[in-house]
């Protein structure tokens, strides 16, 4: 046994902040509460149904709220609330904290609806994916990607990033014993991931496009021989 390794030794683990909304996110948010009447003006749904006046229901989009171009949701009866930047639990507490004047003891339930990653290069799977969990590491989301491909660099894993409107990107090592105690363990969403093929992937690629002319010309001489010794037969 290697003395210099503890296997006993605690794996440490990032604090999840939570994921940052963002303009466009589109949240679930329902108020709950002891009155049952006194909370149906701070519920979308409600407003939905009155403004129909039972004669047709409502779509899923009319009982979400999406977070404008200002960065703010319009919330029934409280107004226009700040919501980019916010943590879905930060909206939570704020959200609360506004009723607690119309209500007593109000509960916030927040979902997030579009949950997404956008998975290149030597994933199993490529593209946008949605996902539900909010509490997402990144092992977790690369087997929602499909895993990594055998070709895949697993020490050069790229994380881009949006933040502020300025995409980052952040090399990840999946191989690190510590790479739960990375600031960049958690997902947020809209993240992309790109992992990129390891240097015999690459020097392969680079030969193949040279080894597959050699095959084309070696076979258009082998023809033009064959029909050259047809001919003269």
């Amino acid at each position: 046994m290697d003395k210099d390794i503890n296997y006993n030794a605690a794996i440490t683990q990032a604090k999840y902040l939570g994921n940052k909304l963002m303009v466009g996110d589109i949240l679930d948010i329902k108020v709950t509460g002891y009155d049952e009447i006194a909370i149906k003006p701070f519920n979308i749904g409600t407003i939905s149904q009155i403004n129909n006046n039972g004669t047709g229901g409502s779509s899923a989009a009319d009982l979400a709220y999406t977070i404008d171009k200002e960065g703010e949701i319009n919330f029934p009866t409280l107004g226009k609330i700040k919501a980019e930047g916010m943590t879905v639990d930060e909206l939570k507490t704020d959200l609360e904290q506004r009723l607690k004047k119309y209500l007593v003891e109000p509960i916030v339930i927040i979902k997030q609806n579009n949950l997404k990653l956008t998975f290149l290069g030597e994933f199993g799977a490529r593209g946008q994916i949605g996902y539900s969990n909010e509490k997402l590491n990144i092992l977790q989301a690369v087997a929602i990607g499909g895993g990594t491909n055998e070709n895949a660099d697993l020490k050069n894993i790229r994380l881009i990033r949006n933040v502020n409107g300025i995409d980052q990107t952040i090399t990840l090592d999946l191989t690190d014993y510590n790479i739960s105690n990375s600031p960049y363990y958690y997902i947020q969403n809209n993240d992309i991931l790109y992992a990129l093929p390891d240097k015999d992937a690459q020097i392969m690629a680079k030969k193949t496009p040279v080894l597959t002319k050699v095959f084309t010309y070696s076979g258009l001489l082998g023809l033009i021989f064959a029909m050259y010794n047809f001919i003269k037969n």
